[in-house]
């Protein structure tokens, strides 16, 4: 897993930059939200939907149902007693639940996909999706919206695959060698932010998650939306720490600007790492 982007050191050749800036403002069509996603959102917003709908939503895709299942049973959500239906897993988890796992099982299949780099972009999605956990139990201890904060976790580096495609793409006419990898990990912590909230902006997501999305890196740059990027931040960090298997609770830590900025106590961050194992699990079940 790429360390964060914060970290690096490499740019970007002029040329390659000027080539993929090009390259995404005007031939890259963002990919469009998958059918199923787009009617979950729909009945979500839909004040006069109920459990029941969006259970026959479901229950059209019995692939998609079984994969809500699964996660909903997972240590993330930590079920008292085995969730055996989709009944009892919208009325336990709530709609708002629901609607983040079904969007992302939905996203992982059809954005999340690249044949000669999928071992990347498995990468990717698994750093989203730990992030996403990270995100909603900061949100939880900030006393924040905690299912807002774990789709923006979620979608934070959704950019990421549509860039690395593209980077794939604009140099194919060029050169039948392959770019160095840290190129590749360069061209994309360069754009994915700017990408990303484009395509959750097509998507008609809210305005404060497509600033969060653009923002995480900076989240003092989210005028008006700071509190919500932070977490983001905060989740994209503890994410990379989780995923790195070598690494320590000793090896996590934040400077004091971040945590004054974030809100948070150092006992606060202490218990975030206690979340290693169910964002873990989370992730490997929302594959």
């Amino acid at each position: 897993m790429a360390s964060p982007a914060t970290k690096r050191t490499q740019q970007l050749p002029g040329w390659l930059h000027d080539l993929l800036e090009r390259h995404l403002e005007l031939q890259v069509e963002l990919p469009v939200l998958p059918d199923v996603a787009t009617r979950v959102l729909a009945l979500c917003e839909d004040e006069k939907s109920d459990a029941r709908a969006l259970e026959a939503v479901l229950e059209r895709d019995p692939s998609l149902a079984a994969h809500v299942l699964r996660v909903a049973n997972s240590a993330a959500y930590a079920p008292k007693e085995p969730i055996v239906s989709l009944q009892q897993a919208v009325s336990r988890l709530g709609l708002p639940s629901i609607r983040t796992i079904a969007l992302g099982i939905s996203l992982q299949g059809r954005v999340f996909q690249m044949p000669g780099h999928q071992s990347r972009v498995r990468s990717i999605w698994m750093h989203c999706a730990v992030a996403a956990v990270y995100a909603r139990e900061t949100a939880r201890k900030l006393r924040r919206n905690v299912e807002g904060a774990f789709l923006c976790g979620l979608l934070h580096d959704i950019g990421r695959p549509v860039v690395l495609q593209a980077t794939v793409d604009a140099l194919a006419h060029r050169t039948k060698d392959p770019l160095p990898v840290p190129l590749l990990e360069t061209a994309m912590d360069e754009f994915h932010a700017g990408v990303g909230a484009r395509m959750v902006e097509s998507w008609k997501l809210a305005d404060w998650t497509v600033s969060a999305i653009e923002h995480h890196h900076h989240p003092e740059r989210a005028a008006g939306h700071e509190d919500v990027a932070r977490v983001v931040y905060l989740a994209d960090r503890l994410s990379h720490w989780a995923l790195d298997e070598e690494s320590s609770a000793a090896d996590f830590a934040l400077d004091d600007a971040e945590f004054e900025g974030l809100g948070l106590y150092p006992e606060d961050v202490e218990a975030l790492l206690g979340h290693r194992g169910a964002a873990l699990e989370f992730a490997e079940a929302l594959q």
